[in-house]
């Protein structure tokens, strides 16, 4: 799979994005950022090479949107892109408190995350947030992004802990019509 180079620094370009409560949004694209089911288990329905490819796990500093809806605690960041045989699909960014990275979380590596946060009941989804990324910022160009690309993100509540759960949609997922 060939991916952007320099994918520390999109991330930090996605920190960097809005967050809102509504979008407006493609019939597509609704079905897909906001649904509440397991993104992990609905791409596997809809691919024959659904896979995860971890980009980093590691304590970083977290964005000050991200601080902005999480308590205080040790965290750590993971990035992941699920693709398709290769085909990225979701650039994703965790926030995972460092005490379920020594516990629920331990060697996760190249597992979905969402298998075991949608087969918990443990771990309890709070609304989205959306975003927009204008198809000529530097996120979309490293993803050779012909349109807008578009995001959600939400926190899950496990006891009094929250981990923080950021997805973009990239040019090749179902979310714009593609058909995989």
């Amino acid at each position: 799979m060939t991916l952007p180079t320099h994918l520390t620094s999109l991330s930090e370009y996605l920190a960097k994005q809005s967050w809102y409560d509504d979008l407006a949004l493609s019939s597509d694209a609704q079905e897909w950022l906001l649904a509440t089911e397991s993104l992990t288990e609905r791409l596997m329905s809809v691919t024959d090479g659904f896979a995860v490819h971890l980009v980093q796990q590691s304590y970083l500093p977290l964005h000050a949107s991200e601080r902005a809806v999480l308590q205080d605690d040790q965290y750590v960041v993971r990035e992941v892109v699920l693709h398709d045989a290769g085909i990225p699909l979701v650039f994703a960014r965790s926030v995972i408190p460092q005490s379920l990275c020594q516990g629920e979380f331990v060697g996760l590596g190249n597992q979905p995350l969402g298998k075991i946060l949608f087969n918990d009941k443990r771990f309890v989804r709070q609304p989205f947030t959306l975003t927009r990324i204008d198809q000529g910022s530097v996120f979309a160009q490293a993803w050779s992004a012909r349109a807008d690309l578009f995001g959600r993100r939400s926190v899950f509540a496990y006891a009094d802990l929250q981990l923080l759960v950021a997805e973009v949609f990239l040019p090749a997922s179902p979310a714009y019509g593609a058909s995989l």
